[in-house]
């Protein structure tokens, strides 16, 4: 049984869209990952700076309840890193998901690519044979 040319091609072509389509998925992966980490850099050197303008706060505190506030801050932006980097390991989690869809659609369509070859070296070597054959037959009948 022979595949049709038309058929490979139309399975080569929905394979490449399919690629494309996982390299945008992956693309769009790896910059919300960037974008999380970036998330957790900025909420360290949020609670760094909290941390560095405690010495000035803690020394013009009367009262329990704003020290009890800054260190509430200080918990709040402790969680918040903790929140970040969550954010950035589900971020990550799903970039490596898909990359690795991505190099799954990468073989795909080069298989698909092989097999169109294959289907094309087919067509032209049972081309050659039928012309071959023609001339074979024209030659004998002259020949008679």
């Amino acid at each position: 049984m022979t595949i049709n040319s038309r058929v490979a091609r139309s399975v080569r072509d929905l394979r490449s869209r399919l690629r494309d389509l996982a390299a945008a998925e992956h693309g769009e992966a790896t910059a919300k990952t960037t974008a999380a980490a970036e998330h957790v850099s900025t909420q360290e050197q949020a609670l760094e700076d909290t941390l560095d303008d405690a010495e000035d706060t803690l020394t013009g505190i009367t009262n329990v309840y704003h020290l009890d506030h800054h260190a509430d801050l200080v918990a709040s932006k402790r969680e918040a890193i903790v929140h970040a980097t969550n954010a950035h390991t589900a971020a990550a989690e799903v970039a490596t998901v898909a990359e690795a869809q991505l190099r799954s659609r990468i073989r795909q369509l080069k298989t698909a690519e092989r097999v169109v070859e294959m289907v094309q070296e087919h067509r032209a070597a049972r081309e050659v044979r039928a012309e071959q054959g023609a001339h074979d037959d024209l030659v004998n009948a002259r020949r008679k």
